[in-house]
């Protein structure tokens, strides 16, 4: 009678002698080995988006600010640094101012010369001027003054010190002060030929005799109008004319030499005396032809 070995717990005898004992089949690692690459991979590329847009959001605001400008040329020579852009932008210029001062106080005989000016409000409300003969402030300082509203003259003597201007443009009108060496000649006064004249235009007729003690150059009678053609101090000339009608009268500056006679245009409209006629015009227009029946001039 054989001895059997007692079976296992399963009813089976122990395996043969020659047969080794069999290990578990261990589980694979390639799998792990794939899904730990994919997850590196992942991290990298959001890793790399983020510091791509990280350095997008710190350059924007620099190329807003600094837009590069498609008129610069920059020139670079081998000795010389490259310039930036902001070094070759030309920078505007204002142009330095023509004229005199419209505000301000300016001395005679160095921020301007004794003469005839023009003047002209800069403002809305006007502007003023003072002649001077110190700088102290006081009030005894003061020789002349004006309020000005519109275009006026003003003469600047050779013994004033300084001019005072507020909001007005001075235009020199080449006519030199009394009293200077350039100062014209006056000839002597001779009364007009003309009836009812004397040295000033016709007598008792304040819309056709000169102002103040201004000679008149030049007079002259129609059947409608009166005219006359006056001289101040400094030079300057000044018309003056009235229909005989109903008193209507203008006076206008400056009338200039044409011919035997003169001219004066106010605005578009130009009155022209000589010996034979006031002519009235309006561009190419005849507006009115009065033959002269009376002409004086000196």
């Amino acid at each position: 009678m054989s001895t059997q070995p007692p079976p296992d717990g399963y009813g089976y005898g122990p395996p043969p002698f020659d047969q080794p004992a069999q290990r578990p089949p261990g589980r694979p690692k390639w799998p792990w080995v794939v899904g730990g690459v994919i997850v590196a991979a992942i991290i990298a590329a959001l890793a790399g988006l983020a510091v791509v847009l990280v350095r997008n959001s710190d350059s924007a605001p620099e190329e807003a600010a600094a837009p590069a400008s498609p008129a610069q040329t920059v020139t670079v020579t081998a000795d010389s640094p490259t310039p930036s852009a902001s070094a070759t932008a030309t920078e505007p210029t204002a142009s330095p101012p023509e004229g005199l001062p419209t505000d301000g106080i300016l001395k005679v005989g160095v921020d301007i010369a004794p003469g005839e000016y023009a003047v002209s409000p800069t403002r809305p409300y006007g502007g003023y001027w003072e002649r001077l003969s110190c700088l102290t402030g006081d009030f005894s300082c003061l020789l002349a003054n004006d309020n000005v509203q519109g275009n006026s003259y003003l003469t600047v003597l050779p013994g004033d010190v300084a001019l005072r201007v507020e909001g007005l443009e001075l235009t020199p009108t080449g006519n030199p002060a009394p009293g200077t060496a350039s100062a014209p000649a006056q000839s002597p006064s001779s009364a007009p030929t003309l009836a009812d004249t004397d040295a000033q235009g016709f007598v008792g007729v304040p819309q056709a005799r000169c102002n103040h003690t201004n000679p008149a150059i030049a007079a002259g009678r129609t059947a409608e109008s009166l005219v006359v053609v006056c001289e101040t101090g400094v030079g300057r000339l000044y018309y003056k004319g009235m229909r005989v009608a109903d008193g209507t009268s203008i006076e206008i500056d400056d009338p200039v030499a044409s011919g035997n006679g003169f001219t004066v245009s106010n605005g578009a409209v130009q009155y022209s005396i000589s010996p034979e006629s006031l002519v009235i015009t309006e561009g190419s227009a005849l507006l009115g032809e009065e033959p002269m029946v009376q002409y004086w001039s000196r």
